[in-house]
């Protein structure tokens, strides 16, 4: 399945005479924000290399239809790991090494997102699990889920009841896709469906929801730059999400050296630090282990459980 790239207008990090730029397609909110401060900026000061940064909102299983050249031609993209493997299989990446159909193939790993339950403190003063995300009665008010088979369809199990370490054996099975989605239409009219990592911090901090689904570095630093600070971040059965960055096909000699740059840039060590400085991917729960979002269960069974979350929300409820 190819879905388009969805880019936002680009923030230009400009380089004083340069003559090149590199495009760059990565998340929007903080974590654009911390790539900027300990990325971008400093590689276009010490390469010479202007950085546009479009934001892109990851929901497309596959960035596809880069246009060869024009404002939305990107030479680099972040996005979650199973997005780059079909990326990678279907030609839409360049090969950067690895054998065929492996993990490293086509991508670089660039950081692990944490998807956590954040709650209203305010209203909800003990931290909830995802059975209390269910739990309407008790706790009445609206809930915050990803508009996306992943993530979505392991909390709908998890919150069922299934052990994390049982829940991809299961989503395999017939049984489990249907048990996923039965839980999930209990749930559904009280559902805000959120498309990217901003937005889902963005709905529990203006308050549309009770509890949601979230990115837990947005929603930290939604609270670290003055917004809502009676947020709780619950890592409690909360996911791992590993995220990638790719190259783009056919781009010429110059532009696929500076991509490789930017890359190797970005892997030192003290701009690894400062990012971790400036954003803070998992919530502060040291007993809290996370379930690995699996990559490669995501890429061979997106294109099949995609159609059927897109017929599931375009049913009548």
């Amino acid at each position: 399945m190819l879905l388009l790239l969805a880019l936002s207008a680009p923030a230009r990090v400009d380089a004083r005479g340069s003559g090149h730029t590199l495009a760059v397609a990565t998340w929007g909110g903080a974590l654009g924000k911390a790539q900027d401060q300990a990325f971008f900026q400093p590689f276009a000061r010490a390469r010479g290399v202007g950085v546009r940064r479009f934001a892109w909102d990851g929901d497309g299983q596959v960035p596809a239809n880069r246009p060869a050249r024009g404002r939305h031609a990107w030479a680099m993209a972040l996005m979650e790991d199973s997005t780059a493997r079909i990326a990678c299989m279907q030609g839409q990446l360049q090969r950067l090494g690895g054998a065929p159909g492996s993990a490293d193939a086509c991508s670089v790993p660039a950081l692990h997102d944490g998807i956590v339950l954040a709650w209203d403190r305010g209203r909800v003063p003990t931290a909830p699990r995802w059975s209390d995300f269910w739990d309407v009665v008790r706790y009445p008010g609206k809930r915050g889920l990803r508009k996306d088979p992943r993530s979505t369809l392991e909390i709908a199990l998890m919150a069922d009841g299934v052990a994390p370490g049982d829940v991809y054996a299961l989503l395999a099975t017939p049984e489990g896709v249907a048990r996923a989605f039965h839980k999930l239409s209990q749930l559904r009219p009280y559902i805000v469906w959120w498309t990217t990592a901003a937005d889902s911090a963005r709905i529990i901090g203006n308050g549309s929801v009770l509890m949601t689904s979230a990115a837990a570095g947005e929603v930290a630093a939604q609270a670290a730059t003055g917004g809502r600070r009676d947020v709780g971040l619950q890592g409690a059965q909360g996911l791992d999400d590993g995220l990638s960055w790719g190259i783009a096909p056919g781009l010429d000699a110059g532009e696929r050296d500076r991509a490789r740059d930017l890359l190797h840039y970005m892997a030192g060590s003290d701009r690894v630090a400062r990012f971790a400085a400036l954003y803070r991917a998992r919530p502060d729960d040291a007993a809290a282990q996370p379930l690995p979002m699996d990559a490669a269960f995501w890429q061979d069974h997106l294109p099949d459980l995609a159609r059927k979350f897109a017929d599931w929300l375009a049913a009548p409820a």
